[in-house]
């Protein structure tokens, strides 16, 4: 039975591990949106700059209205991005919390069998005890 709780404990770890290397692919794609919403704001400054600079160079609504949709799409992604990292995290502390399960039930298990075998050496020793003080009684 104890090997059997080891081995789960190992499951439980490698799951983890699975977890934590999905929830850093996340974080990266959280980075690169964030990094490309800033590169985005960064754009509208310079057109903006150039439209104010060269006003009848160019269609500033509508380089106005592509930045609009691109900056949604970017929001959505990251609000999803941001989901997945939440539900992920939910997983693996739901997963800790289990391993934490496994480790107390082990520790449960080994203070038991420290215990009976505390109790049968103790039985042992008052046997030999008692044997002796009845040899010696005898005579």
């Amino acid at each position: 039975m104890k090997s059997s709780l080891k081995t789960l404990a190992r499951i439980q770890k490698f799951s983890i591990d699975e977890q934590r290397k999905l929830l850093n692919e996340q974080l990266d794609v959280e980075e690169k949106i964030l990094n490309a919403l800033a590169a985005l704001e960064d754009e509208l400054v310079r057109e903006k700059k150039f439209a104010e600079e060269n006003p009848r160079i160019g269609d500033f609504g509508s380089y106005y209205k592509r930045y609009q949709a691109k900056r949604e799409g970017l929001e959505d992604a990251l609000a999803k991005v941001r989901q997945k990292i939440e539900q992920i995290r939910d997983v693996i502390s739901d997963m800790f919390k289990e391993q934490k399960t496994y480790e107390i039930v082990d520790k449960n298990r080994a203070a038991v069998q420290q215990k009976n075998e505390e109790q049968k050496m103790q039985k042992t020793l008052d046997e030999i005890g008692t044997n002796a003080y009845i040899k010696h009684h005898k005579h």
